[in-house]
């Protein structure tokens, strides 16, 4: 496990007492901040419920029943039963914990503290972006998913093979849709295709760009991204990902270690969420291989199962490659080197 805790050694020691600046993460995780990801009271009180799945139970609709009988006095009226099912989704649970030393603070007067309790809700809207991106990703490798609601372009990202994708939610395609998430390569070939439209939404501050009537939302995270260069884009309904929170109890909890590293303080976070693309369902084959699931196996596609007219799945997908002009590239990030403190200078 690595250990995140704030030493000393982690710590610049000012020669010239300066304020520390706070080296915050590029990612904009625009993809929660859009709205895509909002709350769903209806999976968020199953949350703390003892299991570990949240049980969404459905009734199918009469309409997609038998054909009317033929209506006489010689044979009786046949009665037809109701069929239920229901979706399952996934919780969660996840817990993470940043320290510090009293000597780190007293001798270097990095803001540990406050930037680990300023911080800590921007971590959490990372993981839930990690989290969105990876039920994304094993969703849509599942084929029968697949099949029905993504398109992989033989040729060049294109307005016609957008369109395509689109056409997937068949005779809903023009009222449903609302938002298109887009890695910024992207975003700069549909501009170099004249396809975006900039319109100024009323008692709205800034202007928004459109397609097709549908906000764009770009973001560089790397799952946009796939291993043969191409990228992937999401085209959402609005209300197509539940999405729910909670606070177990000691949720947060402030932990005192005196004699530790000679008086230690760290703070941990726990907490329980779901994050599930309606109309998909978790298999019924599927076991978590420890206590509860991992990103590594939401993001396989036998984690998920079609249950129901794939219709009601409103996500769709478009995979298509992009003119070399515009090809992306995924910035190499190399984690930041410790300095050395005044007690570790000559070692």
């Amino acid at each position: 496990m690595t250990d995140t805790r704030f030493h000393l050694a982690d710590a610049i020691i000012p020669e010239v007492f300066a304020n520390y600046v706070l080296n915050q993460s590029m990612k904009t995780n625009r993809l929660v901040k859009s709205g895509i990801l909002t709350n769903d009271p209806s999976l968020g009180s199953q949350l703390l419920a003892p299991g570990d799945f949240i049980h969404m139970p459905y009734i199918n609709d009469i309409m997609e029943g038998p054909d009317a009988q033929t209506w006489t006095d010689t044979q009786d009226i046949a009665v037809n039963g109701l069929t239920t099912g229901e979706q399952r989704a996934f919780k969660f649970r996840q817990a993470q914990a940043f320290g510090y030393t009293d000597i780190s603070q007293q001798v270097s007067g990095a803001p540990a503290q406050s930037t680990i309790s300023n911080r800590f809700s921007a971590y959490w809207n990372n993981q839930d972006q990690k989290l969105l991106f990876a039920t994304l990703k094993g969703v849509f490798a599942n084929s029968d998913i697949a099949t029905a609601k993504k398109y992989e372009d033989s040729g060049v990202f294109s307005a016609r093979g957008f369109l395509a994708t689109i056409a997937k939610l068949g005779d809903l395609q023009d009222n449903t849709f609302n938002k298109i998430v887009v890695h910024s390569s992207t975003y700069a070939e549909m501009k170099a295709q004249q396809l975006i439209e900039t319109v100024q939404p009323a008692n709205a501050v800034t202007p928004i760009s459109v397609y097709n009537g549908m906000q764009i939302v770009q973001d560089d995270d790397p799952n946009l991204i796939n291993d043969d260069g191409s990228v992937t884009s999401y085209v959402f309904a609005n209300g197509a990902v539940g999405y729910s929170v909670a606070n177990p109890q000691n949720a947060v909890e402030i932990e005192r270690e005196a004699r530790k590293e000679g008086g230690r303080t760290n703070v941990i976070n726990r907490r329980v969420v779901t994050t599930h693309v309606l109309g998909t369902s978790v298999s019924k084959t599927f076991a978590p291989a420890g206590q509860t699931v991992t990103m590594a196996e939401l993001a396989k596609g036998d984690t998920w199962a079609s249950i129901v007219d794939p219709r009601h799945i409103q996500v769709v997908a478009y995979k298509a490659k992009l003119d070399k002009e515009f090809a992306p590239v995924v910035p190499t990030v190399k984690p930041a080197t410790p300095q050395v403190g005044q007690g570790d200078k000559g070692k």
